[in-house]
């Protein structure tokens, strides 16, 4: 009897010991303010969903810390991306990038990141790409486009997920082009309204207020089908272009961080990016900026950018061309 008192006191002891152990082993994160990096000027569609959805990344944190938005804008965020793959894996730096242009430029050159290497955090959203024009402009329809000579392009960077996306489309048209190239979608845009460029490639999300105020008009729209707020814009698929360029080229706004980051800090920041996201209060700012969300969490991330780096590899030539310019 004694023994058995004896071993059941033991086995409670260590119960009790095992379970301080893994409390104490659970990170006390974040014990500071992260660090949310935006490749791109403010103004644009990936600063607007940054400056969104910090605050509620915040509120969603332990530890009552800040999540504060730095832009570092450059070569279509390939330098906020290089930044971010050099950082500790301690999760104080974290960045909301643009999956296609970063996985076309790693498909193209020798760029300092590996996408597959990084840790991903979620996607916030998908968001088709629209070719547009001055609502104006004596180029009326995409057939009337297609019958252009030249064409100057209003561009965010040669590695952007826009121009990637334009490029692709006009070497199928078989076009020549020059490219008029902005940091931001608001300078970007104000060139083709004042006509210093004849047409821009863009993500709906970034673009649609312009379409909607009247300045811009919307010429051929890229997903698997046409889009009921604009009836009269064919896919590329409908125009003679390949199927493949219907949704190949569309912007993923994906979260991510630098490669080696533990189990525990990645599962804190990504489950305080989830609450974020399906938060109502964020939902309904998102209704009035007119977004939309289409969360996945970091696993699903993972093999999204997985599939669009080696997709991107199927075009490396017309990227590389581009990035030579």
């Amino acid at each position: 009897m004694k023994l058995l008192i004896s071993a059941v006191i033991g086995l409670g002891v260590l119960s009790v010991s095992l379970a301080v152990s893994s409390a104490s082993a659970q990170p006390n994160f974040p014990q500071r303010d992260v660090e949310f990096l935006v490749g791109y000027n403010p103004g644009g569609g990936y600063s607007t969903w940054a400056q969104a959805v910090a605050p509620f990344i915040e509120k969603h944190l332990p530890n009552n810390v800040n999540v504060r938005v730095r832009h570092m804008p450059g070569a279509g965020s390939v330098i906020a991306t290089n930044y971010i793959y050099r950082q500790q894996p301690d999760g104080y730096t974290i960045g909301i990038v643009n999956l296609g242009g970063l996985a076309a430029a790693q498909a193209a050159e020798e760029v300092a990141y590996d996408l597959t290497e990084m840790t991903w955090l979620g996607r916030l959203s998908l968001d088709p790409t629209i070719m547009s024009v001055r609502a104006d402009s004596d180029i009326e329809t995409i057939e009337d486009f297609m019958k252009l000579d030249s064409i100057k392009v209003s561009t965010q960077g040669m590695t952007a997920n826009s121009t990637i996306t334009a490029a692709v489309t006009l070497d199928q048209m078989g076009k020549e082009w020059t490219a008029i190239n902005h940091n931001g979608t608001s300078e970007a845009v104000l060139s083709v309204v004042r006509g210093d460029a004849d047409v821009i490639w863009g993500s709906m999300d970034s673009q649609m207020s312009f379409v909607r105020s009247g300045e811009t008009r919307v010429l051929m729209y890229y997903d698997g089908q046409r889009n009921p707020e604009l009836p009269g814009a064919p896919l590329p698929s409908e125009v003679g272009l390949s199927v493949e360029l219907n949704q190949g080229f569309n912007s993923h706004r994906v979260i991510g961080a630098p490669p080696g980051m533990s189990a525990e800090i990645r599962a804190i920041l990504g489950k305080a990016i989830r609450m974020a996201v399906q938060d109502p209060e964020f939902q309904v700012q998102l209704d009035r900026m007119e977004y939309s969300s289409q969360y996945v969490d970091g696993d699903a991330t993972a093999e999204i950018v997985r599939a669009s780096v080696v997709g991107f590899r199927d075009y490396s030539d017309v990227i590389s061309s581009l990035l030579e310019e």
